[in-house]
């Protein structure tokens, strides 16, 4: 399977490629371009998606409400990473299908363990918690 990583910072985009290659042999695809990644998810099925919330044309936001209409994306782990401190981001971002959210920057311990968490969730179906 594969990661998905919507982040339109080259330099973000990369750091969070290199915590993931650190828990996880999962091919991983950057995309830099939310309309472009929506594209992608229709002919590509992603073990987990990683977006950033602050995405030219829409936000990560809009482009996970877009993700969670599409079947295949309903059970699939979403994480949005952003540097927006707005209140109530996180709320809304739960409502409207992020799995989990963490602030910019990401803690390197806390985004590796989150990661663990859901790939390894993904591999043992039984051991998921309800």
């Amino acid at each position: 399977m594969t990661i998905l990583i919507v982040e339109d910072n080259p330099t973000n985009a990369m750091i969070l490629k290199h915590l993931a290659k650190k828990v996880t042999e999962e091919e991983i695809r950057i995309e830099a371009d939310a309309s472009a990644a929506l594209k992608v998810c229709h002919n590509t099925l992603f073990s987990m998606l990683i977006v950033d919330h602050m995405l030219p044309g829409m936000t990560g936001l809009q482009f996970v409400k877009a993700i969670r209409m599409m079947a295949r994306y309903d059970k699939i782990p979403v994480v949005m990473v952003t540097a927006d401190q707005e209140p109530g981001l996180r709320d809304a971002a739960r409502a409207g299908g992020v799995t989990d959210f963490l602030t910019k920057p990401v803690e390197a311990v806390a985004f590796r363990s989150l990661l663990s968490s859901y790939l390894g969730q993904q591999a043992q179906p039984s051991a998921r918690a309800s």
